[in-house]
C-alpha cells in the first residue's frame, strides 16, 4: 500500500512537471504563431495598400495629364488665332484678348490670356501689367514655357502656359510680342486633387525639380518648410522604404510610392513627375484612410485567430490536466479512455486527411482546367492570327491575281470573325463574373425570333449538308417582353455548338413550345435544341457548364472553341430567371432543354420588322453623304473606302470638336447622317452628340447619329441612345450591320430593331 502511495506521489510530481512543460510549450507555440502570422499579414496589408494607392492615384494623374494637355491645346489654338489677327498696338492686343476671352468664356474657368514681349513686359486684356517676375524661364528662348508662380500683382498661385510665336507680333510702339498663352488660378485644379476613395483627406503639393513648394491644394500645411524633399528625407520610413529609393524610382519611372511617419502620424505618399507640365506632384494621405476596409477586415480576422488560439490552448491545457488527473486515480481506465480518444482522433485525422486530399484534388483539377484552357486559348488565338498573317503575305505575292486575292480576303474575313468571337466570349464571361451584365427588355414576336434563328443558321447547316428543323407548338402568346439580344445569344450558342459537334448529313432540331401556367402575366416557354452529333461523356456532362472546360477527344479536338460558351449561356439563362438541363450520350447526340418565364406583351402587328427583312440593303447608302468622326487614320481610311464602294461620300473629322465645327458650318442637307466614334481626344462622341443636338443648326434635332465604338455592352448602347444618338454599332464595323441600321432608322424600326441589328453585342 505504501509502495503504491509513493508510486502515486512520484507519478503526481511527474504529471505536474509534464503539465508545466506542456503549458509552456503551448503558450510558446501560440505566441510564435501569432507573431509570425501578424508579420506576414502586415506585409500583405502593406502591398495591398500600395496597390490601392497605385489604382487610385493612377487615374487621378491621368486626369491631370489630360487637363495639362488640354491647356497646351488651348495655347496652340490661341497662338494660331493671334498670329492671324491684325495686331498693331497694345490697344489692339487688349481688345483681341478681351474678345477671345468673351468668345471662349475663359472668365468662367478663371483663365486669363497672357502675352510677353521681348523686354520682359507682360500684357493681359487690361493692358500692360508690368515686368514678368520669373524671367529665368525665358532664358535660351524655349519654344514652350510652363511654371507655377505667385503671380505678378497678387500672391495667388497660378499656372502659366506660354508658347513662342512662330511669327512674332511687332507693335507700333517698338515692342515685339514673342510669347503668347494663358494663366489660370491653381485652385481650379482642386477638383482633380481630391480623392473620394480617401474621403478627400489627402493633400497634394506641386513642387519644382528641386522639391520647393509651388502650390498646396490643402488649407492645412502638413509639410512645414519650403523644401518638401528636405522634410521627406528626415521622415521615419517603414517597410524597408526610404527617400533615396523613392527619389531614384521617381527619376527612373516617373512615379514612386513610400510609407513613412511625419510628426507622429503614419502617411503614404506618391511622387509623380508630370509629362505635360514642368512640375512634380506629391500625393500625401494618412495611412488610416488607405485600404481601410481591408485593414479592418484583416484586424478582425487576426482577433478571431488570436481568440481561437487562446481558446484552443485553454481547451488543450484543460484537457491535459483532466486526463492527467483521471490517470492518477484510475490509470487503467485513463489508458483505455486515451486509447479510445486516440482512435477517435486517428479517425478524424484520417477523415480530415481524406477531405484535404479531395480538396487538393479539386483545386488541382481547377488549376489544370484553367491551364488547359489558357493553352487552348493561346492556340485558338494564334490559329486565326497565323492565318491572317500568312494570307497577308500571300496577297502581296499574288496581288495581280484578282481571283486569288478575293479568295484570300474571304479567308481573312473568316479568321477575323473567329478571332472576334473568341474575344467576345472572354469579354462576355468577364462581364458576367463581374456582375455587370445589363438586360434590356423590349416587346418582340417569338415567331419572328424563330425566323431570325432560321435565317442565321440555315447557311451554316446547308454548308455541312445538315438538316435543320425549326418547329413550334401551342404558341398562345406570340408577343413577349424580354431581352431579345441575350435570348438570341443563348440559343445562338446552343445551336452553334449543335452545328459544330454534329457530323455532315446530321440532323439538328430547334423546338419551341408554350406550356400551361397559372400566371396571367407570364408565359412559360420550353425551348429544346436537339442533335444527333458526337454527344458527350457522362463525366463531361456534369461539368459542361463550368468555365475553362472543354471535352478532350479525337472527335472534338479539331473543333475550334473557347470553352466559355456554355458557361456564358447558363449564367445568362439563370440571370433571366430560367433553367437549363442537358441529356447526352456519347456517339448518339445531345439535347439541351431551357425553361423560361417570359412576360406577356400587348399583342401588336408585325411592324416594319418583316418588311425590312425582305428588303435588300445593297443600294440603301448609294448617294448618301456622311459626316464621320474617327481619330484613327487607318480606321478612317478603311471607313472612307467602304462607304465609297457603297456609292456614298464621307467627310472625316479627327475628334468631336472638329465634327461639331464642321456640322455647324454646313448648310442644311449637306449631310444625310453622322457616324460618330465614341472614344476620341479633345471631345468624345457623347459630348459631341450633346453639343450637336443643342446647336442652332436647322438639322440639329433631326440628323441621324450612329455611334461606332468597341464598347459593345448593353449599358454602352443605352448610354449612346440617352445622349441623343439614334443607333449603335460595334467595331469593327460590318457594312451589312451598318446597312441594316441605316434601314432601321429610315423606316422607323425603333430601339428594339436597332438592338436586333447589333445581336452580336451584350
Amino acid at each position: 500500500m505504501r509502495f503504491s502511495q509513493n508510486n502515486m506521489l512520484e507519478k503526481t510530481k511527474k504529471y505536474k512537471k509534464i503539465i508545466v512543460v506542456c503549458i509552456v510549450a503551448i503558450l510558446f507555440m501560440v505566441i510564435s504563431f501569432i507573431f509570425i502570422y501578424q508579420t506576414y499579414i502586415q506585409k500583405i496589408i502593406y502591398e495591398e495598400r500600395l496597390n490601392q494607392m497605385d489604382e487610385v492615384t493612377h487615374q487621378m494623374f491621368l486626369n491631370l495629364e489630360d487637363v495639362m494637355e488640354t491647356k497646351w491645346d488651348y495655347v496652340k489654338v490661341q497662338c494660331n488665332i493671334i498670329e492671324a489677327a491684325d495686331i498693331r498696338t497694345t490697344e489692339d492686343l487688349s481688345l483681341h484678348m478681351k474678345r477671345i476671352t468673351d468668345l471662349y468664356e475663359f472668365a468662367d474657368s478663371k483663365i486669363t490670356l497672357l502675352a510677353v514681349d521681348d523686354s520682359g513686359k507682360y500684357y493681359t486684356e487690361e493692358g500692360n501689367q508690368g515686368m514678368v517676375r520669373d524671367t529665368y524661364h525665358f532664358e535660351h528662348s524655349p519654344k514652350k514655357i510652363n511654371y507655377v508662380s505667385n503671380f505678378m500683382t497678387t500672391n495667388e498661385s497660378r499656372m502659366v502656359f506660354l508658347k513662342k510665336l512662330e511669327h512674332p507680333i511687332r507693335l507700333q510702339s517698338g515692342q515685339t510680342i514673342n510669347y503668347y498663352g494663358l494663366y489660370q488660378d491653381m485652385h481650379e485644379l482642386n477638383e482633380y486633387f481630391g480623392c473620394d476613395a480617401y474621403e478627400n483627406n489627402n493633400s497634394v503639393y506641386i513642387l519644382d525639380d528641386n522639391g520647393f513648394k509651388l502650390f498646396n491644394s490643402n488649407k492645412v500645411e502638413l509639410i512645414k518648410g519650403h523644401n518638401v524633399f528636405t522634410v521627406l528625407k528626415k521622415m521615419q520610413y517603414l517597410h524597408d522604404s526610404s527617400f533615396d529609393k523613392a527619389e531614384k524610382e521617381l527619376k527612373e519611372k516617373g512615379v514612386s510610392y513610400s510609407n513613412a511617419i511625419l510628426d507622429g502620424t503614419e502617411y503614404f505618399y506618391v511622387l509623380k513627375k508630370m509629362d505635360h507640365a514642368a512640375w512634380n506632384l506629391i500625393f500625401l494621405v494618412p495611412a488610416k484612410y488607405v485600404a481601410t476596409n481591408t485593414v479592418r477586415l484583416v484586424k478582425l480576422i487576426i482577433w478571431f485567430i488570436i481568440l481561437f488560439a487562446v481558446v484552443a490552448a485553454g481547451c488543450m491545457i484543460k484537457g491535459i490536466v483532466t486526463v492527467l488527473r483521471k490517470s492518477q486515480s484510475e490509470a487503467i481506465e485513463i489508458e483505455r479512455e486515451n486509447n479510445t480518444r486516440l482512435e477517435t482522433i486517428n479517425t478524424e485525422l484520417t477523415q480530415a486527411k481524406r477531405a484535404a486530399e479531395q480538396a487538393f484534388e479539386v483545386s488541382n483539377n481547377a488549376s489544370q482546367s484553367k491551364s488547359d484552357f489558357l493553352a487552348s486559348m493561346s492556340h485558338d488565338i494564334r490559329t486565326p492570327m497565323n492565318a491572317i498573317m500568312g494570307i497577308t503575305s500571300l496577297i502581296r505575292h499574288d496581288a495581280g491575281n484578282k481571283d486569288k486575292v478575293i479568295e484570300y480576303v474571304d479567308k481573312i474575313d473568316v479568321s477575323a470573325q473567329h478571332l472576334l468571337g473568341i474575344i467576345n466570349d472572354v469579354l462576355d464571361m468577364s462581364k458576367i463574373e463581374a456582375g455587370k451584365t445589363v438586360f434590356s427588355y423590349s416587346d418582340f414576336s417569338i415567331l419572328e425570333f424563330m425566323q431570325e434563328i432560321q435565317t442565321m443558321f440555315c447557311p451554316q447547316t446547308e454548308e455541312k449538308h445538315q438538316s435543320l428543323v425549326i418547329h413550334h407548338e401551342n404558341i398562345v402568346h406570340e408577343w413577349v417582353n424580354s431581352d431579345y439580344v441575350h435570348l438570341m445569344q443563348i440559343f445562338s450558342n446552343l445551336l452553334s455548338n449543335a452545328v459544330k459537334y454534329t457530323q455532315k448529313g446530321g440532323k439538328i432540331q430547334f423546338l419551341v413550345e408554350e406550356c400551361e401556367t397559372k400566371s396571367s402575366a407570364y408565359a412559360k416557354y420550353h425551348f429544346a435544341v436537339i442533335d444527333n452529333g458526337v454527344g458527350m461523356s457522362e463525366d463531361f456532362k456534369d461539368k459542361i457548364f463550368d468555365t475553362f472546360t472543354r471535352e478532350e477527344s479525337s472527335l472534338t479536338n479539331k473543333i475550334q472553341g473557347t470553352g466559355l460558351g456554355m458557361a456564358i449561356t447558363k449564367n445568362l439563362i439563370e440571370a433571366m430567371g430560367g433553367t437549363i438541363d442537358v441529356d447526352s450520350e456519347l456517339g448518339l447526340g445531345s439535347c439541351f432543354e431551357v425553361f423560361m418565364d417570359l412576360k406577356i406583351a400587348e399583342e401588336s402587328v408585325s411592324s416594319a420588322l418583316q418588311v425590312e427583312e425582305s428588303e435588300t440593303y445593297d443600294d440603301i447608302m448609294k448617294g448618301m453623304r456622311f459626316l464621320c468622326a474617327e481619330d484613327n487614320e487607318l480606321n478612317a481610311e478603311i471607313l472612307t473606302e467602304l462607304l465609297k464602294i457603297k456609292g456614298a461620300e464621307c467627310t472625316v473629322c479627327e475628334n468631336g470638336e472638329r465634327i461639331l465645327e464642321t456640322f455647324e458650318r454646313s448648310a442644311p442637307g449637306d449631310y444625310d447622317m453622322i457616324l460618330m466614334d465614341v472614344q476620341m481626344p479633345v471631345m468624345n462622341g457623347y459630348e459631341a452628340t450633346k453639343a450637336i443636338r443643342k446647336s442652332s443648326h436647322e438639322q440639329a434635332k433631326t440628323i441621324p447619329i450612329i455611334a461606332m465604338t468597341a464598347n459593345a455592352f448593353s449599358d454602352d448602347i443605352h448610354h449612346s441612345l440617352t445622349v441623343g444618338m439614334n443607333a449603335h454599332i460595334s467595331k469593327p464595323v460590318e457594312m451589312k450591320v451598318l446597312e441594316k441600321t441605316i434601314s432601321s432608322i429610315k423606316f422607323g424600326g425603333g430601339l428594339k430593331r436597332r438592338l436586333l441589328n447589333n445581336k452580336d453585342e451584350i
